[in-house]
């Protein structure tokens, strides 16, 4: 029989607990590659669990090198391009989203914050977001929740945290682990994710998606909505309701009545920055 969690639970729970690291040894040595690479979460963490429970060995050591080698949570690097077409992938009635978000709008987001991040930190600012893409807590508890994109969250950050656990990267670690349900935490803190370049992108992207939905709005055309969704990621939403407040009720849903009468007010920089994010 091909080797699988239930097996794994049983074998293990056969043994005495001091020789659970033994028996997870031998599971993994005896297993085929392909069995290894077949395994879940739940299989995976259990032997991760039996090996790590007590003195760590150079035998577990060995084994555990095995399982990180065939499992199929390997090291993989989540570039805007790869997020981009997973967060589309979930949001494929919204047509907004599949033809305004872009790596390209990712990585100039990246690049406008980076500019604007060098200039705050000459005068000595700090503020409550963080990384590249200078996103703080509030986001990231939009992109985690049940209504936006909390499963494909969950799985991201397993594939991360497990292939990072396994090869004992620096980030990752056992309070990471919820070992009574076998499942990887996706953490409650963005401050525990951003660091994971990978995650980031994830999160980056994810919220950017949530708020070109927002954006749109019955007659505004799609490139209006991606730079009403940038503004509203650089933190201009209170600034952008005053001007359209200003406005007569047919120019509030268009980007340039609003772009004239943010540069009237000298918000210059606000409207660059959006220029530079929106091709």
């Amino acid at each position: 029989m091909a080797l699988n969690t239930t097996i794994i639970k049983k074998r293990l729970a056969s043994v005495p607990r001091i020789q659970k690291d033994n028996e997870a040894q031998n599971i993994i040595n005896q297993a085929k590659t392909a069995e290894l690479k077949s395994l879940n979460t739940e299989g995976v963490l259990r032997l991760y669990e039996a090996l790590t429970s007590g003195f760590y060995s150079a035998r577990d050591a060995a084994a555990m090198k095995r399982l990180a080698t065939y499992t199929q949570f390997q090291p993989v690097t989540y570039t805007p391009d790869y997020v981009v077409n997973l967060v589309k992938g979930t949001r494929l009635n919204q047509p907004n989203i599949q033809s305004q978000l872009t790596p390209g709008l990712v990585t100039r987001i990246y690049a406008a914050e980076g500019k604007r991040l060098a200039w705050y930190a000459s005068f000595g600012f700090d503020g409550s977001t963080v990384g590249r893409g200078q996103l703080g807590q509030s986001a990231y508890t939009d992109v985690k929740s049940p209504r936006y994109f909390k499963t494909t969250l969950e799985t991201c950050v397993t594939q991360v945290f497990l292939a990072k656990l396994l090869r004992k990267y620096p980030g990752v670690t056992r309070m990471d682990l919820d070992l009574k349900s076998y499942k990887v935490k996706v953490p409650e803190l963005y401050a525990r994710i951003w660091p994971h370049l990978s995650l980031e992108n994830f999160v980056v992207t994810a919220y950017l998606a949530i708020l070109i939905a927002r954006a749109t709005k019955t007659g505004r055309s799609p490139k209006d909505t991606a730079r009403f969704a940038v503004a509203l990621y650089h933190g201009m939403y209170k600034m952008v309701v005053a001007v359209q407040m200003t406005l007569k009720e047919n120019e509030r849903i268009h980007w340039a009545p609003v772009e004239a009468e943010l540069l009237k007010q000298g918000h210059t920089d606000e409207v660059a920055y959006v220029k530079e994010v929106v091709k």
